[in-house]
């Protein structure tokens, strides 16, 4: 072979691995720059971007960037100290995105709480403000949330907080009351002890039965593959989905979830709790008498099953997420 000939082909052999090593880098950056360029979201748009954003909020998800939910936005980026412009650009990205990885839970003000945050929720409503959740405090804050577009359960959570505009305050005692008399302050404060802890519990199991109530609202819901809305559920995704709307941010995955409360038997199950089946790839609601809310696969649907059989065969463990 001539020498022009050999260089041809050394050539040839060598440039082919380059070429392809320099699609992947095109590729790469490509890919790069379509995550750093994300497009600003503001009034006027629509599309998944926009139900994402309103599902982090807790609002209503219908797609389109009106006036629900700038007003949404504004709050939500004014007690986060963020520039209130009403546009989700990249710092109230971030700040959405962190809050949903890093928090497991929220402090969640509800009836008997005592404290300065009750006091803050207080005078953001506009009423007296004995730092007492009692009943005047219940309706004002089902007010709220009915005229916002948000879920009214009467408890103020992290998306209640953020259109109220009040910042995260942990200075409250939970459970620190009970109802008396017609008015708001009719009530004396208890010494903490065994009915301190018997509110406890049933505040607990007030929250899973509400997330057992969400998630039966999904019944007949298609099983998507990734979905984690009510056009589509996967599995994970209807979980992360109903307890984001009661304040509580678990991880999207299953396996991910199943790290992210405290671990239960299974004969101290309670309606709310998380059930992992399958090494850990798949995951339900319980409900009661051994049976669970799930979206099972492709195919089916949300759907309520018993623990028996697979499931009970391929049983992993539970969780309290709360």
């Amino acid at each position: 072979m001539s020498v022009p000939l050999v260089m041809a082909a050394t050539a040839a052999s060598m440039g082919a691995p380059a070429y392809a090593a320099g699609k992947e880098h095109q590729a790469s950056a490509k890919a790069g720059a379509r995550q750093e360029h994300l497009r600003i979201l503001r009034v006027g748009d629509t599309g998944p971007d926009v139900v994402r954003l309103q599902r982090a909020l807790g609002i209503t998800a219908d797609g389109i960037f009106g006036r629900q939910t700038l007003g949404a936005v504004k709050a939500y980026q004014r007690s986060n100290g963020l520039l209130v412009d009403g546009e989700v650009g990249p710092h109230t990205r971030a700040a959405l995105a962190a809050e949903h990885r890093g928090r497991t839970g929220d402090v969640v003000l509800r009836v008997h709480d005592l404290g300065p945050a009750v006091a803050a929720l207080q005078r953001a409503l506009g009423i007296p403000a004995d730092g007492q959740f009692g009943p005047q405090t219940l309706r004002a804050v089902k007010s709220f949330q009915r005229s916002h577009g948000l879920l009214v359960d009467g408890e103020v959570g992290v998306h209640t907080r953020a259109a109220l505009g009040i910042p995260l305050n942990r200075h409250v005692t939970h459970g620190g009351y009970r109802f008396g008399g017609g008015n708001q302050g009719g009530g004396k404060p208890h010494k903490p002890g065994n009915h301190h802890n018997n509110h406890h519990h049933s505040a607990g199991s007030s929250l899973g039965a509400r997330a057992v109530a969400l998630a039966k609202r999904e019944l007949g819901t298609p099983y998507v593959w990734g979905g984690e809305s009510p056009s589509g559920f996967d599995c994970s995704g209807l979980v992360e989905y109903v307890y984001a709307r009661l304040g509580v941010h678990l991880p999207r995955v299953a396996a991910a979830q199943y790290g992210a409360g405290r671990h239960v038997s299974r004969r101290s199950l309670r309606a709310g709790d998380l059930v992992f089946f399958n090494g850990l790839g798949h995951v339900g609601i319980y409900i009661d008498g051994n049976r669970f809310i799930h979206s099972p696969h492709a195919g089916d649907v949300v759907k309520i099953s018993p623990m028996t059989g697979w499931y009970s065969d391929t049983y992993v463990g539970a969780t309290r997420p709360y």
